[in-house]
C-alpha cells in the first residue's frame, strides 16, 4: 500500500512540473512583426489598420506603411491579423497568419481610389503564374486576357507570364479542366514569386449552381417543410421568442444525394438559427442533382420559416331567438278557482294553426265566477265577417281544443246558422249552465 502512494505522489509532482515547464515558455514568448502594406502599384498606404484576432489592440501603418509590433506566439496555434480602412472598421479587407513568414513581409491592399486611379491610366503589369492539379504541372494550358487579344500557353512545367492589366479577367482554359478566372490582384499579393493556380477536372469536384435537374428532397417542398415544421419545432419557437421570418440556409447536395458545408445565409434569431441548421444538418438524403444525365454536385438554398399559430377566434354564443308578444299565449290560472273569479286570456299565434274564423282569435277574455258555473264571454275586437269567410279554419292548438271542448264551444261549420248580427255577449248552453239575458 505504502509503495502505491509513493508511486502515486510521485506522478502527480511530475505532472505538474511538467506542466510548469512547458507553460511558461510558452506564455512568455513574444514574436516582433514588421508588416509593410503597400497598393499594387508599389505605393505605401498609410492609416491602415491591423487588428490581431482576439485581442483589442490597434496597430496603424505609417507614411512607409510599416506596422510594427509584438505579439505573443504559441507553436500550437497560430493567430490571425485582419486589416482595415479607418473609414470601416467592421469590414476585413485582408487576412494574414501570424507565423514565422509573416514577421517580416509585404502585404498588397488597394483602396477604392487605387483601383479606379489603375483602370483609367491603363497600366499593365507583367504576371507569373503556375498551373497544378494534384501536385502535378498542367502543360499547353491557354492563358488569356479577354477583351485584348493577349494570349499565351503554359509552358511543360506549367509556368506562364502575361502582361494583364486592372480592367479585364485573366481566363485559363485547359483541356479537361474546370475554367479558372483572376483578377491582376491575385498576382500582384506576392509579386517576388509565381501565383500557384490548382486546376479541377471538369465534374470532379464541381459545384454546380444551375443544372437540367435540380436536386430535389424526397417528396417534393410539401415534405420538406413538414419535416422542417416537425423537427426544428418552428411554430413552438416562433411563439416562444415572439420573432416570426425564415432563416435561409445554403448547403451542397453531393452526388449521392447527401447533404455538406450547410451554412446560414441569412439570420434571424440566435435560437431560431441554431434550430434551422440542426434541422438540416440531420435532414435525410435528397435526390441528387443531374446534367446530362450524370449526378453532379449542386449548392442549394432553402428558407425554414418561423411563424407564430394563428389565434383561435373567440366562439361567440349564439343569441337565444327572439320571442315576439304576440306569439305566446299566456295562461293565468288561481290555484283555487272556486275561491275567486278566473280569468283565462289566450293570445293567438299568427302561424297557419291559429283560429282565424272563430272569435276566440281575437283578444277573449273568459270569466268564472266562484258560485256560478256561467260563462261569460266578451268580444274585444272580433273579426269582420268578409275575414272570417276568407280565411278557413285548421288544426287548432292543444290549449284552445281543451277549453273549447270543457265549455262545450263547437265549431261554426258544426253549428246551426246563426244570425250575422254581432253580439256583446251570447249565453252558451249547456248542462247545468244557465243563460244569462
Amino acid at each position: 500500500m505504502k509503495h502505491f502512494i509513493y508511486i502515486f505522489a510521485g506522478l502527480i509532482c511530475y505532472l505538474i512540473t511538467l506542466t510548469q515547464v512547458g507553460a511558461s515558455p510558452l506564455e512568455n514568448k513574444k514574436q516582433r512583426f514588421q508588416i509593410t502594406v503597400l497598393n499594387t502599384g508599389g505605393e505605401p498606404q498609410q492609416g491602415v489598420i491591423l487588428k490581431v484576432a482576439g485581442y483589442s489592440n490597434e496597430y496603424i501603418s505609417d507614411e512607409q506603411g510599416l506596422i510594427d509590433f509584438e505579439q505573443s506566439t504559441d507553436n500550437n496555434y497560430v493567430r490571425t491579423a485582419n486589416f482595415y480602412f479607418p473609414t470601416d472598421k467592421n469590414r476585413t479587407i485582408k487576412s494574414l497568419r501570424l507565423d514565422e513568414a509573416a514577421q517580416d513581409t509585404i502585404i498588397r491592399i488597394d483602396r477604392p481610389e487605387d483601383l479606379a486611379r489603375f483602370k483609367q491610366s491603363g497600366k499593365t503589369l507583367l504576371v507569373n503564374g503556375v498551373l497544378k492539379e494534384g501536385g502535378k504541372p498542367v502543360p499547353h494550358a491557354e492563358i488569356s486576357i479577354q477583351g485584348t487579344g493577349k494570349r499565351t500557353f503554359s509552358n511543360a512545367q506549367g509556368e506562364f507570364s502575361i502582361e494583364a492589366d486592372y480592367s479585364h479577367l485573366i481566363m485559363i482554359r485547359a483541356e479537361r479542366m474546370e475554367n479558372k478566372y483572376l483578377d491582376i490582384e491575385s498576382f500582384l499579393q506576392n509579386p517576388n514569386q509565381p501565383l500557384e493556380i490548382r486546376m479541377t477536372k471538369k465534374g470532379a469536384d464541381r459545384v454546380y449552381h444551375v443544372v437540367e435537374k435540380m436536386p430535389e428532397y424526397p417528396g417534393g417542398m410539401k415534405a420538406f417543410f413538414n419535416y422542417i415544421r416537425r423537427k426544428a419545432h418552428t411554430t413552438e419557437l416562433a411563439e416562444e421568442t415572439q420573432k416570426e421570418g425564415a432563416v435561409m440556409i445554403q448547403f451542397i447536395v453531393e452526388k449521392d444525394g447527401s447533404i455538406t458545408s450547410p451554412t446560414i445565409v441569412r439570420g434571424l434569431d440566435a435560437r431560431l438559427d441554431t434550430a434551422a441548421l440542426d434541422a438540416i444538418i440531420v435532414m435525410p438524403d435528397w435526390i441528387p442533382a443531374q446534367e446530362h444525365g450524370v449526378n453532379v454536385r449542386c449548392k442549394y438554398s432553402v428558407p425554414v420559416p418561423f411563424k407564430k399559430p394563428k389565434p383561435t377566434p373567440p366562439v361567440t354564443p349564439k343569441p337565444a331567438p327572439e320571442i315576439k308578444k304576440d306569439s305566446i299565449a299566456v295562461l293565468s290560472v288561481p290555484a283555487d278557482s272556486l275561491a275567486q273569479d278566473t280569468i283565462l286570456q289566450v293570445i293567438p299565434m299568427p302561424s297557419a294553426d291559429s283560429l282565424v274564423t272563430d272569435t276566440l282569435v281575437t283578444d277573449t277574455t273568459f270569466v268564472v265566477s266562484a258560485d256560478s258555473t256561467a260563462i261569460q264571454k266578451e268580444t274585444v275586437a272580433p273579426l269582420s265577417t268578409s275575414e272570417a269567410t276568407e280565411a278557413k279554419p285548421k288544426k287548432r292548438n292543444f290549449i284552445v281544443r281543451f277549453f273549447r271542448w270543457l265549455f262545450g264551444i263547437k265549431d261554426k261549420e258544426n253549428t246551426p246558422a246563426e244570425p250575422k248580427e254581432e253580439k256583446t255577449s251570447e249565453v252558451v248552453p249547456e248542462e247545468g249552465i244557465q243563460k244569462e239575458e
